[in-house]
């Protein structure tokens, strides 16, 4: 693993297709993360969601491999934090075990400075997408008081 990787695990009670879904289709990304979304799953396609009234997460899908992988850059465009759009790369394996789908997330590309706010804001929302996965109630969303704002830690 590389030093800039931020890298989150779990395992989430659904099979992997779902959970795939999850970061494919605007309308299951926006059940765990956002508000609204577009997506164009294929390489080289759109990767963009409103986290935020006016803030934007975007990015590029660069490889998909249905259930397994998803990769995709990321970046802010309105510079809440310091990462531009496509300046980093998120990559997310899935392995399906007896209707289990183990979820590894890594995140590279950070500076240092950037590495904690984004581990925790993966640890926060992919509790929410397991929660959505399983059927449960993925209770307040963090993005709800706002956007990241490096004042505010």
């Amino acid at each position: 693993m590389a030093d800039d990787a931020v890298v989150c695990e779990l395992d989430i009670r659904a099979p992997a297709e779902g959970v795939y879904a999850m970061f494919t289709d605007p309308a299951e990304l926006v059940r765990w993360i956002g508000i609204r979304a577009l997506l164009e799953p294929r390489p080289g396609g759109v990767f963009r969601f409103e986290l935020a009234p006016g803030e934007f997460c975007s990015g590029r899908y660069l490889e998909l491999v249905p259930p397994r992988r998803v990769v995709f850059t990321w970046g802010w465009e309105s510079g809440a934090l310091p990462v531009p759009p496509g300046s980093s790369t998120v990559e997310v394996d899935l392995a399906e075990r007896d209707g289990v789908t183990r979820l590894r997330l890594t995140h590279r590309g950070l500076s240092a400075a950037m590495r904690p706010w984004h581990d925790e804001g993966w640890g926060r929302f992919l509790a929410r997408l397991a929660a959505v996965a399983e059927g449960r109630e993925p209770g307040v969303d963090p993005a709800a008081a706002g956007p990241p704002r490096l004042e505010a830690r």
